[in-house]
């Protein structure tokens, strides 16, 4: 294979990934021209690279924004160069789509893929289809080994299975390389051009990228997921009668949205942010439909079926557990630990929430009495460098240490090395890494942190030692000594034999051919019944309120309530302050409303206590004809001209440059637009709001207070005030206090 390929990588977020293809592309007797953005987190895969036969580098030089898009057009529209000459084009990251296709579009000869190797399969229909955003891949070689473990735990018992990876591509990037980005994908969606398929031993994975550039919102990053694996599927369906989702908010919507309609629907949960999924409006009513359409939900640990069933008690009798499945095979029993457990190794992400600068502290305290003890740190993370700065403070020299990831059939032979496992999570649904350590014969020293604490019951004197989760650095130091008292009675094979009934794969697999055949799923019997929860759906809002709404009950049933308030909270500036406030005077015995014109999903997510009626207005202010004639004239109008200017100039499928001159007008308006609006209409409308609220209120809100039973009105922002002063005026009898006075109901 002689061919001149044009390898792409204009971002940073597939540094990795292209250092693998490139070498796998030289490895076959291609020519290489490897175009890159001239950045520091290339240095080292460039060093590498640049020094294989067939390979050469050319780096193109960041524009002020940081991106390669002006550098790389040109260097695109250049007559002669690699552009001109190249058989392939490969487009390596997000940031090289745009470039690749202004490519493809000049020299119509060439091949654009996005990978080096699997375009072109047609994706055929299996038996098992497995849909998850974590598998390993060249960029991610470490992702997803819990869901390769369990596909490979049941393949066995299918023709053909097929893993869908949708796969992220992230990174930085421009407005304009942004709108161009999404200007690509859109055309390479409609040629079915984003699958590529592959082959290996437990599946046929076909990787599915997912250009996104920004990812703040759950809902919308998983509808990028969705449309991005439409657009490889044959006809638009997952053609399987199984398909086992991994992670609810990701492969389960696209199961809910893509199976076929007979298909039955297995879904794992594995994620550590459900908090944050729940947290968003929109993501957690997507959540609700997976649960809905799911026949069978599967939590790796009773702790987060426990988080699953609390937000959602009505599907509880759809929700069990199975752990995740390891390959213990992969992992045998080092040579003889010393008792002194001197060698502390962590595995694992350098997050806070992994507890990593507690451990550090805590290993800088043994170490100050034992010359010889080292802690190993292997991973990567935000915290690494506060890590490296806080290890020169404490003098630690080469005692402790950070090493890169290593692959996941290097662990077992990494952990051979060491004495002890030390992991210090404030929280885990699982801990695979602790349950691999016990397969090597490595003691473990880990906190009660949900996943583990299940994981290890029963075993954990024989594994190692449990330890509460504390901020507090000497919580390990004495778990560590009581462990190291007593290290002559662990039993390591013991508890190896106990986990491989518990969480081996032919363990887990036989679970889960039970599930997919029809059976209920496993709940464990430390579960709670979903009817102990609440019933309305309010989750842990509900529970939250719980103590709160019982001492109201507890006053009620000995006669009135202490009182009766309204809190006035048309636009706080700290919501939060509000809840707290209306809360402790629920507490207290009184009963509240609030008013507000904030939409009442807003006072969900804070935890309001649920026995507080919200009366919002924030729908009859829309109504009202100043902002409506604003939204019109500044945002509607223009931007319903520039939709139909960019459907006009989207109509050339080949070219971008028309339509990306549309998104740049939009960009400018939408600027433009929102500085008028805070800048213009904010300062003069911020002048009559209070009035007009005013209005609102008389209107729409006195009908359902009856004010001549209300003691107290709480005003607790400056567009409450007129309203607050024409109840006062309107009816004597009320103490309207813009004092959120915690005290106004105590007793005399």
């Amino acid at each position: 294979m002689n061919s001149h390929v044009l390898y792409l990588a204009l971002g940073t977020y597939r540094v990795r990934a292209t250092r693998e293809q490139v070498k796998e592309l030289a490895s076959s007797g291609s020519r290489i021209s490897l175009v890159v953005l001239d950045a520091p987190e290339w240095r080292e895969a460039l060093a590498e690279l640049g020094r294989l036969d067939g390979v050469k580098v050319i780096r193109v030089a960041p524009d002020k924004d940081g991106t390669a898009w002006g550098s790389a057009k040109k260097l695109a529209a250049a007559t002669s160069g690699p552009f001109a000459t190249a058989d392939t084009v490969v487009a390596g990251d997000a940031q090289a789509l745009p470039v690749a296709w202004i490519a493809k579009r000049r020299r119509p000869g060439v091949t654009l893929v996005l990978e080096p190797h699997g375009a072109g399969r047609v994706v055929v229909p299996s038996d098992l289809a497995v849909l998850t955003p974590w598998y390993p891949s060249p960029n991610n070689p470490y992702a997803g080994s819990f869901v390769r473990a369990a596909t490979a735990a049941v393949a066995g018992s299918f023709g053909q299975v097929t893993v869908f990876h949708t796969e992220d591509w992230s990174g930085r990037a421009s407005a304009p390389l942004n709108d161009a980005i999404r200007v690509t994908v859109d055309r390479l969606q409609e040629r079915g051009a984003l699958g590529h398929v592959i082959d290996t031993d437990e599946a046929t994975v076909v990787r599915v990228p997912v250009p996104l550039i920004h990812r703040r919102n759950y809902a919308p990053w998983v509808e990028a997921q969705v449309k991005a694996l439409r657009s490889a599927l044959p006809g638009g369906v997952i053609e399987a009668p199984v398909v086992h989702a991994h992670t609810g908010i990701y492969g389960g919507v696209l199961a809910t949205r893509l199976a076929r309609p007979d298909a039955r629907i297995v879904v794992t949960e594995h994620s550590s942010f459900l908090d944050k999924v729940f947290s968003q409006a929109p993501a957690a009513r997507l959540y609700e439909q997976v649960l809905e359409r799911a026949d069978a939900f599967l939590c790796v640990s009773s702790a987060l079926r426990e988080q699953v069933v609390r937000r959602f008690p009505e599907y509880a009798d759809k929700v069990g557990v199975v752990p995740n499945a390891i390959e213990l095979d992969r992992f045998t029993p080092g040579p003889e630990r010393s008792p002194e457990l001197l060698r502390w190794l962590y595995l694992g992400r350098l997050v806070q929430p992994k507890g990593v600068k507690e451990l550090l502290e805590a290993f800088a305290l043994v170490a100050a009495e034992e010359p010889r003890a080292t802690l190993t740190m292997v991973g990567h993370g935000p915290a690494e460098e506060e890590l490296r700065a806080r290890a020169a403070e404490l003098g630690l020299g080469e005692r402790f240490r950070i090493l890169p990831p290593v692959a996941p059939e290097a662990v077992g032979a990494l952990m051979h090395d060491y004495d002890l496992l030390v992991h210090a999570s404030k929280r885990e649904t699982f801990g695979m890494t602790v349950v691999e350590a016990v397969a090597s014969g490595l003691p473990v020293l880990v906190t009660r942190s949900g996943g583990p604490e299940e994981t290890l019951a029963g075993i954990e004197t024989l594994a190692g030692a449990l330890m509460d989760v504390s901020d507090d650095p000497r919580v390990i130091v004495d778990a560590y000594h009581e462990l190291r008292a007593r290290a002559a009675e662990l039993d390591l094979p013991a508890a190896r034999e106990a986990l491989e009934g518990r969480v081996g794969r032919e363990a887990v697999g036989k679970q889960l051919a039970e599930v997919y055949g029809g059976a209920l799923p496993p709940v464990p019997d430390t579960a709670e019944d979903a009817e102990t929860e609440p019933a309305d759906g309010a989750g842990a809002r509900a529970a939250d309120g719980a103590e709160a709404s019982e001492a109201v009950a507890v006053r009620r049933a000995d006669g009135e309530p202490v009182g009766r308030a309204v809190v006035l909270a048309l636009t706080p500036a700290k919501p939060r302050r509000i809840v707290d406030f209306a809360n402790h005077l629920v507490a207290k015995g009184a009963e509240v409303t609030l008013v507000t014109a904030q939409a009442p999903a807003l006072w969900d997510r804070l935890d309001l206590d649920p026995s507080v009626p919200v009366v919002s207005v924030a729908d009859a202010e829309k109504k009202l004809r100043i902002p409506r004639a604003e939204r019109f004239l500044v945002y509607r109008a223009p931007r319903a001209v520039l939709r139909r200017a960019r459907r006009i100039a989207a109509r050339n499928r080949e070219a971008i440059g028309p339509e990306l001159a549309v998104a740049t007008v939009q960009r400018a308006h939408t600027k433009v637009a929102n500085a008028f609006h805070k800048k213009v209409f904010n300062r003069t409308y911020r002048e009559v709001r209070p009035q007009l609220f005013a209005r609102i209120a008389q209107r729409r809100v006195l009908p359902e207070l009856a004010l001549e039973k209300i003691d107290t009105v709480f005003v607790s922002d400056i567009n409450s005030t007129v309203t607050g002063w024409k109840w006062a005026k309107s009816h004597p009898h009320l103490k309207v206090t813009t004092s959120l006075d915690r005290t106004a109901y105590d007793a005399d």
